[in-house]
Order: structure tokens, then C-alpha cells, then sequence
């Protein structure tokens, strides 16, 4: 029964107002079925989507259930540190919107790429298949394994909240997510995002105001429970302390190898929008993060550190203190939504890797943009269907170890390097790019089940004695993951054959539309613009083309534009 759950009474508002709002979301998958033509619109939503949308939903794709439930608890039992959740978030972030967005926005609509495996494929040239191949992968098995997990934590919270079974809830939440991600691809993933940041958004602004009326500043108090919260580093000092803030600003690094929120650059309507995008994302992310550490801090002070059994209870607890039952069940059934908000990304991006890059680029190259759309409809239920069941299996598994620790940090490591050189070193190679996913991804597992190897090998007594090697071994994997993997593509790309005609694509940056029209080319296209993402002989007539060649001048990307 609802009653017998954390919710008590409001458990009834809970599940009403969840019911109530997952109904919207299949509304809303509905509706945007209607928009979609082409696989394009599918994956990237047709490159129409509006900056604040874009900026919304952004932020709400990867924040999720590690907003909503991890800052609080990281908070509720580090103190002040937790806020340190933002210091390789923040910059990250801005760093990608300022240094990548524009960039793989337009670069990605001159080659006709919707994912970021054909992006890597036509930038490095690589007509051996190995650099989609790989890519298109470690897409599959990490953005799969993060549906799962956020299903996961669906289910548990609204079991914890209502007392309704937890297979329950995943099943609900899982057919849910599934079904309107399968109805309107990236039109409703976007439009739902937006909603659900709206709600929790607000919700990390109005519970620190209330918390701040009724008890002030929380810092006094937090004193008296223990000087390590009000530490800047919860205590620990030398290595430890190094390391700790290490860990924090590493998780950003994840940023840039994160296709679900890359994909959000490429499907945002106009270059120019990029800035009004970016500043809502950033001012999303300030609040959200600030709001979501001082939830955590309040409820230290509220129910002392023996009040909160679970940590991970912390917001719905401070939640139901504050808010009568019918606005708590609307918080915390958004609260549930936004793990969803990130479930629905992955699986999109999970969807296009295979139907976009292993069955289009490899199987059918020929395949009609209906066939194409419905087979990703039909893959979305299929993976839907595999990530339930992997929540199934990964109920007992902590949820942001398997977060952290392999999906956001195997992306990040595997990605995120490639991403970036690709946009910005003419010198990488496709050979660079596959040995740096694979050193990417092998450290980042490798490195998580670290000292678990240690001890199996009896090394973890002299490690113990040495505080540097002993915060070594704890950092968070992504922080070595990465540069192992930077290391590579640097090394192995320098040793190989560069991609030719480099020079052309990079001065596509900064040229308008109009500009890259070529009256010696009857389409009116640079020879290395492709269709599809591939070469095509002879090559396609798109209607692009055909705007390309006869619009001599567009504001669609306005001059000077970078």
C-alpha cells in the first residue's frame, strides 16, 4: 500500500500526480510522432529545436537522479565538499557549449551526420570501418547499461516513497520511457526534459527559501554536529584532500564523451541560438547545484545525522517536511521523472548507434528514411525491453557506483578525447582514435575494480603505507581514464598517416552557409560534403543541396560566426 511507504498519506498524491504525469508524457510522444520524417528527425529531432529547450534539456539529460538524490546525499554526509559536485561540472560544461558546440553543430550538418560514430567516420576519413565500428559500441554496451541504471533508481525511489513493489515501479517506469521515446524520438525527449528541469529546478530554489526562513544559514549548526562538515575538504588533509577535490573536478571530464548531451549541440535549430542555449543551461546548472547541495545541509540540520537512515532518502525526506501532500507528490514524482529525463536520452542515443551506424552504415546503405525510422522504433522497444531487464538484475547494485563509476566514466574516457580533437587538431587519426577507446574504456573498468586486484595480488598492505599511492588507487577512474586515453590518441595519431584535405573542413567554422555553396559543383557542395555521412558515387541530390546552390545568401549561420 501507498501508506506504508516514506510518503505516508502523500504516497496517494505521489502516485496520483506521477500517474497524472506520465499520461502528459505519453501525450507528448504522440504528438511529436506526427513530426517525424526521416531519420534525422528522429535523432536529432530535424536540427529544430529552440534554445531554450536545447539548454533545458541538456542539463536535465545528465543531471537525473544524480541531482535530485546524489548531490543531497553526497551533502548530507560530507557537508560543504559536496558542493565541489559543481567544480568540474560547471566549467566543463561551459567549456563544451564555448569550445564545441558551434563547431560540431555545423560540422556535423555539412557532412549530413546525426551521430557522433559517423561524425568520427567521415572527419577521420576512416574507410576501414574500425573507428564507427568501435565507437558505435561502447555506445551501445554504456548508454544500455545507464538506462538500466536510472530505471533502477526510478523504482527504488517510488518504492521507498509509496511502498509499491520496486519491480513495479521499473516496470511502469521502463514501459513509460520506452513508449514515448519510441513514438516521438527526439521531439519528445527534448519537449519532456524541458518540463521535468522546469519542475526540479524550482523545486532546488523554493526548498533552500523555506529551509532558510525557518532556520537560517545552516553553517552554525552544522558546526555543532561536526567541525568536518563546514571543511572544505570534510576533513581529511595531505593526499587525501588532493585527491578528494581530484575526484569531484574529474567527474566533468565526462562531459565531452556524453552523446546525449553532445547530441543536444547538433539538433539545436540555429548557430546563433548557441549563446541563449548556453546561458540557460549554466544558469540551470549554478542553481540546481547550489539548491541541491543546501537540500542536503538543511536536512543535516533538520534531522541530525542519525535522522535519515538512507541518505539517498534526503530530498524526499526535506521534501515532505516543507510541502503539504499534493505539492510533495508533484516534486517527487518530477523527481522520479528526471531520472527518466536521462533514461530516455541514453536509450535514444543507444538506438541510433545501431539502426544509424551499424545497420544503415554497414548492413543497408541504401535504406529508405521511412524503413530507417521504423527500425528505430523497433530497436528502441528491444533495447527498452533489455535495459528493464537488466534493472531487473542490477536492483541490489548501488546505482551511482554503476553510474559514475562505468557508464558517465567509460563514455567520458572512451568519447570524450576523440570529440575533442576531432573539432579541434587537424593532426588526429582514425588509428589514434580506436586505440584511444579502447586504453579509454580498459582503464576506466580496470581502474574501478583497482584495489579489489590490489588486495587479490597482497600488495594492498604496502599501498596502505604510502598516503599519495593510497589516494591514487581511490581517485575517481575517470581522472587517470582520461589522460591514458588523451596520452594514446596524442602518440598513436602522431605516428600515423593523417586524414588529407583537413584544411577545408576546418575553415567550414568560420564561413556562413552561403559561403560554402560551389558554382563548379552542380549540387553546389564541397566534395567532401557527404551523404549521409558517407561517400556516395555518384552523390546525391539532397534538397540541402538544392538550398545550398541556389540561396546566395542565408542568415542561417550569420557571418563572422564561429
Amino acid at each position: 500500500m501507498a501508506s506504508e511507504g516514506l510518503a505516508g498519506s502523500a504516497g496517494v498524491w505521489v502516485l496520483g500526480t506521477f500517474g497524472v504525469y506520465l499520461l502528459v508524457l505519453l501525450g507528448i510522444g504522440l504528438y511529436s510522432s506526427r513530426l517525424m520524417d526521416s531519420v534525422d528527425d528522429y535523432v536529432i529531432g530535424g536540427r529544430s529545436i529552440g534554445p531554450v529547450v536545447t539548454g533545458f534539456s541538456e542539463r536535465a539529460s545528465e543531471m537525473s537522479g544524480w541531482l535530485t538524490l546524489g548531490v543531497p546525499s553526497d551533502a548530507f554526509g560530507t557537508g560543504v565538499m559536496a558542493f565541489y559536485n559543481g567544480l568540474g561540472m560547471i566549467p566543463a560544461d561551459l567549456f563544451a557549449w564555448a569550445g564545441l558546440a558551434k563547431r560540431l553543430r555545423k560540422y556535423t550538418e555539412i557532412v549530413k551526420a546525426v551521430t557522433l560514430p559517423t561524425f568520427f567516420e567521415t572527419r577521420l576519413q576512416d574507410d576501414t570501418g574500425y573507428v564507427k565500428g568501435v565507437s558505435a559500441f561502447v555506445l551501445m554496451i554504456f548508454e544500455g547499461g545507464y538506462v538500466g541504471a536510472q530505471i533502477v533508481a526510478a523504482g527504488t525511489l517510488l518504492e521507498v516513497l509509496t511502498g509499491v513493489s520496486s519491480v513495479v515501479g521499473i516496470l511502469v517506469g521502463g514501459v513509460i520511457v520506452v513508449g514515448y521515446t519510441m513514438l516521438g524520438g527526439y521531439f519528445a525527449v527534448a519537449w519532456s526534459d524541458y518540463v521535468q528541469g522546469a519542475i526540479i529546478l524550482a523545486a532546488f530554489i523554493v526548498l533552500p527559501v523555506i529551509a532558510f526562513t525557518n532556520y537560517g544559514l545552516p553553517f552554525g549548526e552544522l558546526a555543532s554536529v561536526g567541525s568536518s562538515y563546514t571543511s572544505a575538504t570534510a576533513g581529511m588533509t595531505g593526499w587525501a584532500a588532493i585527491f578528494g577535490i581530484i575526484s569531484y573536478a574529474a567527474i566533468g571530464l565526462g562531459i565531452p564523451g556524453n552523446p546525449h548531451v553532445m547530441v543536444r549541440f547538433m539538433g539545436i535549430d540555429e548557430v546563433k541560438n548557441i549563446r541563449l542555449a548556453a546561458l540557460v543551461a549554466q544558469l540551470f546548472m549554478f542553481v540546481a547545484y547550489i539548491g541541491a547541495g543546501f537540500v542536503g545541509l538543511y536536512a543535516l540540520v533538520v534531522f541530525g545525522q542519525s535522522g535519515i537512515e538512507d541518505p539517498n532518502n534526503v530530498m524526499p525526506m526535506l521534501t515532505l517536511e516543507f510541502f503539504p501532500g499534493a505539492i510533495a507528490g508533484i516534486i517527487l514524482a518530477a523527481a522520479l521523472a528526471a531520472m527518466m529525463s536521462s533514461a530516455d536520452s541514453q536509450l535514444l542515443v543507444a538506438t541510433s548507434a545501431i539502426v544509424e551506424d551499424v545497420y544503415h552504415g554497414y548492413v543497408n546503405p541504401d535504406a529508405s528514411q521511412e524503413t530507417l525510422v521504423r527500425y528505430s522504433q523497433y530497436v528502441t522497444l528491444a533495447l527498452g525491453a533489455a535495459s528493464v531487464a537488466f534493472a531487473f538484475l542490477a536492483q541490489n547494485t548501488p546505482i551511482y557506483t554503476l553510474v559514475l563509476d562505468y557508464a558517465w566514466g567509460g563514455l567520458g574516457a572512451a568519447i570524450g578525447p576523440t570529440l575533442i580533437a576531432a573539432l579541434w587538431w587537424k593532426r588526429v587519426t582514425a588509428t589514434g582514435s580506436v586505440a584511444s577507446m579502447i586504453v579509454g574504456t580498459t582503464t576506466m573498468i580496470l581502474w574501478t575494480q583497482l584495489s579489489t586486484v590490489l588486495e587479490l595480488l597482497g600488495l594492498m598492505g604496502a599501498i596502505d603505507g604510502s598516503p599519495f599511492l593510497t589516494g591514487l588507487v581511490g581517485v575517481y577512474g575517470l581522472f587517470p581514464a582520461f589522460i591514458f586515453s588523451t596520452a594514446t590518441l596524442i602518440v598513436v595519431s602522431l605516428v600515423t598517416t593523417p586524414p588529407e584535405g583537413v584544411d577545408d573542413h576546418f575553415e567550414s567554422f568560420d564561413k556562413p552557409l552561403s559561403a560554402l555553396s560551389s558554382s563548379d559543383d552542380p549540387t553546389g557542395t564541397p566534395d567532401y560534403v557527404t551523404d549521409g555521412g558517407r561517400d556516395v558515387d555518384p552523390k546525391a541530390v539532397t534538397e540541402t543541396d538544392t538550398i545550398r546552390a541556389h540561396v546566395e545568401e542565408s542568415d542561417y549561420w550569420e557571418s563572422g560566426e564561429e
